[in-house]
This record gives structure tokens, C-alpha cells and sequence, in this order.
């Protein structure tokens, strides 16, 4: 295979970064693209365009992405609780898939993508974009070297700032946000903290 063609569905800001990169890969090209916001959908096939001369197919529904066809991998960059309806939809279509984390809500959620895997044998892979960077391989590299002695327990954070999109209106909502106002309301201790009290529903 000379050139894998790509669909790319969720075209926010993780979806942008990677189709900016996959713009640079000579062996990917881009034939499809996805969003439910159709300026998205539109920037990203003008992208393509000027970066390759090519305009991909667009949509704003991930099944007729995944109908249309001329793809040979789906790339799942989407809000987050949508992740697996899209990724075992792919796979049952036999399209092997790339998706960001995280990348299911609960346990069950991870066991209908471990059987779909498992069903189908379609090639699927989580997008960790947070393990290769420098500073990470400069930890591994240390940890390797035993410059921390005994390594018996490590604890990480992801953190984004999504105010603006989940709280307070300023840019364009994700389409996860209700969900994170939802979450927001569900802390036991939100009512203990004035300053926090309700406010997702700003």
C-alpha cells in the first residue's frame, strides 16, 4: 500500500492538530472528514485543499462517513462519551481504528470495545498523544537509569482547562459539555464549596 487513506471524524481542536500533521505525512491522505458543526467539516476539506489539491468527502453524520467508503482507517478524535458507538461502528465495517482517549465511561463500555475487537479482528489502536513527548521519555529515561531507586507507585494528571467551552459560553461548546455539567452537579462536595456551587449551569 503506497498511501493509507484516512477518514478523520471530530474535528475540533485534537482533530485539527492531527490532520495538520497527517497533511505532512506523505504516505496519509485524508479522504474523509466529520463533525456535527458543518464550518468544521468545511475548514478542514479547505485545509486539505490547499495543503494537497484534493477536497475529502464531508459529512456531519460519522455513519455515512463510514458508508461512503474510500477510506482505509478511521481516525476518532469526537467528544468523548461518542468514542465507542463510533469505534465499534467502524470496526463491524471492517475499518481498522485509531482512537483518542479516553475512551469509555464505564466498565461495560470497555467490554463491548475488548468483544467487538475480539468479533470482528479489526486492527484498533488508542491514540495516546502524552507518552512520547520529551519530558515523558526524559522521566522513562531516568526511571530506567534508576536515578529514583525502587519505583513502587506513581500517580499522574491530564489536566485542560475547559472553562471556556464547558462553563462559560466563550468559544464554541464541545458537544460534551452537558455531560460535564452533568458530572459537575453529581461532586459530593459541590454544595460545600460556594464558590463552585452550580456552576456548570452558568
Amino acid at each position: 500500500m503506497d498511501k493509507v487513506r484516512l477518514g478523520i471524524v471530530g474535528l475540533g481542536g485534537r482533530g485539527k492538530y492531527l490532520s495538520a500533521m497527517l497533511l505532512e505525512m506523505e504516505r496519509c491522505e485524508i479522504c474523509s472528514v466529520c463533525d456535527v458543526y458543518a464550518d468544521r467539516v468545511e475548514e478542514l476539506q479547505n485545509m486539505v485543499k490547499e495543503k494537497k489539491g484534493t477536497v475529502p468527502y464531508g459529512t456531519l453524520d460519522y455513519k455515512e462517513q463510514i458508508a461512503h467508503g474510500g477510506i482505509d482507517a478511521l481516525v476518532i478524535c469526537t467528544a468523548w462519551e461518542s468514542h465507542i458507538e463510533i469505534a465499534t461502528a467502524a470496526m463491524r465495517a471492517g475499518l481498522p481504528v485509531g482512537m483518542e482517549v479516553g475512551g469509555a465511561y464505564t466498565v461495560e463500555d470497555c467490554f463491548t470495545l475488548v468483544r467487538t475487537q475480539v468479533e470482528t479482528g479489526t486492527k484498533f489502536m488508542f491514540l495516546e498523544n502524552c507518552c512520547y513527548g520529551r519530558a515523558e521519555l526524559a522521566v522513562w529515561n531516568m526511571v530506567k537509569q534508576g536515578l529514583f531507586g525502587e519505583v513502587v507507585h506513581c500517580a499522574g494528571g491530564y489536566q485542560h482547562d475547559l472553562r471556556p467551552q464547558v462553563l462559560t459560553g466563550e468559544e464554541t461548546p464541545l458537544p460534551s459539555a452537558e455531560l460535564y455539567r452533568k458530572k459537575l452537579r453529581q461532586l459530593p462536595n459541590a454544595r460545600a464549596r460556594p464558590d463552585r456551587q452550580n456552576a456548570g449551569d452558568k
